[in-house]
């Protein structure tokens, strides 16, 4: 509406609660399986892959070519902002599921297709990333003195010796480049000038990144690009001529630069880093005979990721090219998904190819609610060290974030209601379908709402006062599987309640407060019910008093279950409709004012009020009604006639149950004999 939530700082803050707890969560594996898959890259679309087919079973093998684990996390991300040993800890993690990795591997070289195959592996996963820069194709680019972005990023996260002068000049406006230059600043650089084909507004970095750069006293310089490179007297780098780019894209949106050649400006410095892309290293494999794109990355079906050679899938960076972190970690669960089909024979295709969809929520009643910042270190700290620059929230800050969310109530897609389910009854690659049936007859059956009291919140305090709560919400207290585990305690300050009042037809027989003139039929007997179950739960006396206009409790003994509250139980029944409902500042309580009887006016006190709620017809209900063209009542219910109460307006289209009008249970179930008897 405003502002996105900040989900990455959320998540960053329950795997910062994780990490602080005293035993490392190591999530559950399946049964070991025989088959074997092999993945080669260690990075986060590797790792991702990994962790989702050790969970299914499988044997993995993780291959990485450098020293290190993580791929570009580890080399290519500066420790500023990715810390290593964060970053150990979560690999450690994965290696504990039983997955095995192997470093200083190179594929092509110490593994191939053939051994692999001969060593029993099944499937294969390239992973590989692209640790390889672009190159500028300007004359002298190979002079001394020039560098490439990630040659550089890798040499420095390996604690490798990079020499750099102090008037760095980074080419380049990505993010790779933003982390180039603060590194640069971090290795010693006195000035840093970043230049860039792009307009500020153009630059594909991250906003936050730009900003940051900024901070730190990087100089950015927009629409220029290289047109030479200067030379001193020793043969090294000592400046750019940069030329003016009048624009970036061509009318069809493709990377096309043009210049303006006339308006040139020169930048002099004695290190230049080269970020303007990544590319793939090609050595070695080429001759294993994967199929290479023609702008250089892996062939795969862009669903399933399977190559042209059946048994072997490429994804990350290096199939689709340079991303974050987060989508490389979801390409390498598609991987696990199409490897985990192929060894069991199944269709790599089938309910894959979804189009996630939403409904945004109305919000023109909503109120502004800035961002919770970061915490960041402060700019002048950051200077000649990889101290980390982002703080994440604490758990106030996260609270208080997470309240800005809009509970939209659209699913996240993050698959734990498919491992809670026992039954594996959910399958999220399902789609609906529309179909037409042929039939006899139809029985609608779907039931009403709760209604509602928060329109009300100015008599009844519902919405202000926690101790103020509908029947159905007490009921949840009452029962062992609640949030108090059945203890009855108030919500305010969980202490044990003296006395509770009911309040008797909430949202029924009120054509004042919210139109419904009808009885609820319900309301009577689940009140008599509560406030009995209630006494059994409390440890000392509880006084239970339900306020009624009068007690309907006809048929099935209902009237015998009433007395018992009233005479053996001692449940008070107080004959009134309460006047007003009031806040106790001095206890948390409520006080309600009515009259008794004779006429008097009374005011009592209560720990606890308890809004007997009634039934109402559904907006869905109106919609079904009107889409099957079957008649409805002034209250919105199902229009019938009382000797043929299953009958809609509609033949062959019959009715049960509180569709047709607030009933209790036993009479729902008459109904729907009747409905059944009637449809045959």
């Amino acid at each position: 509406m405003d502002q996105p939530l900040a989900i990455r700082e959320l998540h960053r803050f329950l795997a910062d609660w994780e990490l602080s707890q005293e035993n490392t969560y190591i999530p559950e594996t399946a049964e070991p399986r025989k088959e074997k898959v092999a993945i080669v890259g260690s990075g986060p679309a590797g790792l991702a892959a990994a962790y989702s087919l050790a969970r299914t079973g499988y044997q993995v093998t993780i291959f990485e070519k450098l020293p290190v684990t993580g791929g570009m996390m580890a080399v290519g991300i500066p420790e500023y902002r990715l810390p290593r040993d964060i970053l150990k800890r979560e690999i450690k993690v994965i290696e504990e599921m039983g997955i095995t990795i192997k470093t200083e591997v190179t594929f092509g070289k110490d593994i191939s297709l053939e051994s692999l195959k001969k060593d029993g592996f099944s499937a294969l996963f390239m992973a590989i990333g692209l640790h390889g820069g672009r190159r500028l194709g300007v004359e002298n680019e190979d002079i001394k003195g020039v560098l490439q972005g990630l040659d550089f990023l890798r040499d420095t996260s390996m604690g490798k010796d990079v020499t750099i002068g102090d008037d760095v000049i980074v080419v380049g406006g990505g993010n790779v480049a933003i982390d180039v230059a603060l590194t640069a600043k971090r290795k010693g650089a006195k000035t840093v000038t970043l230049v860039c084909l792009e307009a500020r507004d153009e630059m594909p970095a991250w906003k936050h990144e730009i900003e940051e750069s900024l901070e730190s006293d990087i100089k950015i310089v927009n629409s220029f690009g290289p047109k030479t490179f200067f030379i001193d007297k020793s043969s090294k780098f000592s400046g750019i001529e940069f030329k003016t780019c009048t624009a970036v894209f061509d009318v069809e949106g493709r990377f096309n630069p043009t210049y303006d050649e006339n308006e040139c400006q020169p930048i002099f410095g004695d290190t230049v880093i080269i970020s303007i892309g990544q590319s793939m290293d090609l050595t070695h494999i080429k001759e294993q005979g994967l199929s290479i794109s023609r702008t250089g990355k892996l062939k795969a079906d862009p669903v399933t990721l399977q190559t042209p050679i059946d048994w072997v899938f490429a994804g990350g960076d290096a199939f689709y090219g340079p991303k974050s972190v987060v989508e490389a970690v979801a390409c390498g669960k598609e991987a696990a998904e199409s490897i985990h089909r192929f060894v069991n024979g199944s269709d790599l295709k089938e309910g894959r190819k979804r189009a996630w969809d939403f409904e945004k929520p109305d919000v023109s009643q909503e109120p502004q609610k800035a961002r919770t910042p970061v915490r960041c270190l402060d700019p002048a700290k950051r200077k000649w060290n990889f101290l980390e620059v982002l703080h994440g929230y604490d758990e106030t800050e996260a609270r208080k974030e997470a309240e800005r969310c809009l509970q939209c109530g659209i699913c996240s897609e993050c698959y734990q209601c498919v491992n809670v389910c026992l039954a594996e009854a959910i399958d999220h690659a399902q789609e609906s379908v529309d179909k037409e049936i042929t039939v006899g007859s139809v029985i609608l059956s779907a039931g009403t709402d709760i209604f509602d009291p928060s329109g009300l919140s100015e008599f009844y305090h519902y919405d202000t006062n926690p101790n103020v709560m509908t029947s159905l919400e007490f009921e949840r207290i009452l029962s062992a599987s609640g949030p108090t585990m059945g203890h009855l305690v108030r919500p305010s300050d969980k202490k044990e309640p003296k006395k509770i009042a009911w309040l008797q037809c909430v949202g029924s027989r009120d054509t004042n407060k919210c139109s419904n003139g009808y009885c609820s039929s319900v309301c009577c007997m689940y009140a008599i019910k509560d406030a009995m179950i209630a006494k059994e739960h409390c440890v000392g006396d509880l006084d239970c008093a339900v306020f009624y206009m009068d007690i309907r409790s006809h048929g099935k003994d209902y009237e015998k279950y009433y007395n018992r509250a009233k005479d053996r139980e001692n449940v008070r029944f107080i004959k009134a409709r309460v006047h007003t409902v009031y806040d106790d500042l001095q206890t948390g309580g409520l006080r309600l004012i009515f009259a008794d009887e004779s006429g008097n006016r009374v005011e009592e006190a209560f720990d606890m009020v308890v809004l007997s709620v009634g039934l109402q017809a559904s907006a869905s209900t109106i919609e079904l009604a009107n889409r099957l063209k079957i008649d409805l009542n002034k209250y919105n219910f199902i229009d019938t006639d009382p000797f043929a109460p299953v009958n809609t307006s509609r033949p062959g289209v019959y009715t049960c149950g509180t569709l047709q009008g607030p009933k209790d249970i036993p009479a729902s179930v008459t109904e729907a004999s009747a409905a059944a008897s009637a449809a045959g």
